[in-house]
């Protein structure tokens, strides 16, 4: 696939995953660490049910509420309501910054609804810098 070449270099739609595994607010914590044991990712954009982002869960945030059951039962008890987002159109290098001054690895990319229509990860920076490389 050719990276669209700009003044700025590679946007986030020339390398993100389009392929986004979502959980929604309401379902089960059990669902979410099913989903993230089927998919081979670390993150779950969390949708509310009409496909907007709220919040993201991690494995660790599974892990934290599997060691300290209490009252936490639904995605929505446990996922961060704060998430750093890209949109498509921004270019690479700014998404980077972003991964490095928030110490995350993975952004959800959404479009102007606040839709998840995909997700930048360090796998994805990986493979760029591969091709960049060649």
């Amino acid at each position: 696939m050719p990276l669209r070449e700009t003044t700025r270099g590679p946007r986030v739609l020339d390398i993100m995953d389009r392929k986004v595994i979502a959980i929604r607010e309401d379902e089960e914590i059990r669902a979410a660490a099913q989903k993230l044991l089927k998919g081979e990712t670390n993150h779950l954009p969390v949708i509310n049910t009409t496909g907007q982002l709220v919040g993201i869960v991690t494995t660790y945030d599974i892990s934290k509420a599997v060691v300290s059951p209490g009252k936490a039962s639904l995605v929505r008890d446990i996922m961060k309501k704060k998430v750093i987002t890209t949109m498509p159109e921004e270019a690479v290098d700014v998404a980077v910054r972003k991964l490095e001054q928030y110490n995350i690895s993975a952004l959800p990319v959404v479009d102007g609804e606040k839709r998840v229509i995909g997700m930048l990860t360090a796998m994805n920076l990986g493979k760029l810098f591969g091709r960049w490389l060649k």
